[in-house]
């Protein structure tokens, strides 16, 4: 998995699928000139930028901050109002998984 970030991401964006995968291929056949890295066997190349309520955001605690944060947004609200994301998961912040664990997390505590 390949996560492209920062000012690469306005590099990629007008990128068809196949060239961000050269371009990702490129950057992995610098980093590691000795090894023989192979071309993928499939790919999916997400367009986030392209979603007009995704706008390609996620969490991120700044600096001097603590990964408590995680935990503070995940707290829910009397009981009654519950929160999931990746953004109120500590351990896998910033991904699908977190998203996920989180939905589970709040189920869980709705069901009892």
């Amino acid at each position: 998995m390949t996560v492209v970030s920062g000012e690469a991401v306005q590099l990629v964006q007008s990128k068809t699928d196949q060239e961000v995968i050269d371009e990702c291929l490129r950057c992995l056949r610098n980093m590691f000139p000795d090894e023989d890295v192979p071309n993928p066997t499939n790919f999916f190349v997400t367009h986030w930028h392209k979603d007009p309520h995704a706008l390609m955001a996620y969490s991120y605690i700044g600096i001097g901050a603590s990964g408590e944060a995680y935990e503070i947004i995940a707290e829910s609200i009397n009981n009654k109002v519950f929160f999931a994301g990746e953004a109120t998961n500590r351990h896998f912040p910033q991904t699908v998984t977190g998203a996920y664990l989180s939905g589970i997390r709040e189920a869980a505590k709705i069901c009892t």
